[in-house]
C-alpha cells in the first residue's frame, strides 16, 4: 500500500457539526488517521494513493458543487 498523508485547507467550516461532516466525507473517500481542525481551517489524513489521488481529495462528494465546504490540496507527504 502506498500511503501518503494530505493536508487540505478546508473552507466553510464554521461548527463542530461542519468538522464532523467533513471527517465523515474524508472517511467515506477511503481516508484514515483523520484529523480536522476548525480553528486552522485544515484537515489531513492518509490515503492509499493506489484508491484515490492525493489531489482528488479536494473533489470528494464532500466538497463537491452541492456543498457549500470546499478544499484545496496544500501538502501531500
Amino acid at each position: 500500500m502506498a500511503s501518503k498523508k494530505v493536508t487540505l485547507r478546508v473552507f466553510g467550516m464554521t461548527c463542530d457539526d461542519c468538522v464532523r461532516t467533513v471527517s465523515q466525507g474524508l472517511k467515506e473517500a477511503g481516508a484514515w488517521e483523520i484529523s480536522v481542525s476548525l480553528k486552522d481551517g485544515t484537515a489531513s489524513a492518509l490515503v492509499d494513493e493506489n484508491k484515490i489521488k492525493p489531489d482528488d481529495l479536494s473533489r470528494i462528494p464532500v466538497f463537491g458543487e452541492k456543498s457549500h465546504y470546499k478544499a484545496q490540496v496544500r501538502k501531500v507527504e
